[in-house]
């Protein structure tokens, strides 16, 4: 009887690995058949050119007063950088707080 036991042990053990795998699923499929059906040709819509973002001007627009705002923007952007690095700068060069207990 433990013989017949350990059987289906192993069987369902050999089972679970070959489902787990993949292997199974090659059989379980059916096997398909070419199709002629014509595809319908769809058109998508065009995705709208993307905004300016940060202050810049447009994408497209290379006129003087589009080219300072452009600069302005850039400097702005650049003053801030220099800022937050300052703060990096200074938070690193912090001393330790001695701490009484």
């Amino acid at each position: 009887m433990a013989k017949w036991i350990i059987g289906i042990i192993v069987v369902a053990l050999l089972g679970g690995a070959l489902w787990y795998s993949g292997m199974l699923n090659s059989f379980m499929t059916p096997t398909q058949t070419p199709t002629t059906t014509p595809e319908v040709a769809t058109t998508t819509p065009q995705a709208a050119a993307p905004q300016p973002e940060n202050g810049m001007a447009a994408t497209n627009d290379a006129s003087d007063a589009a080219l300072t705002q452009d600069a302005a923007a850039v400097d702005s952007h650049m003053q801030a950088l220099t800022t937050d690095s300052a703060n990096v700068d200074s938070s690193m060069n912090d001393k330790a707080v001695t701490q009484s207990y």
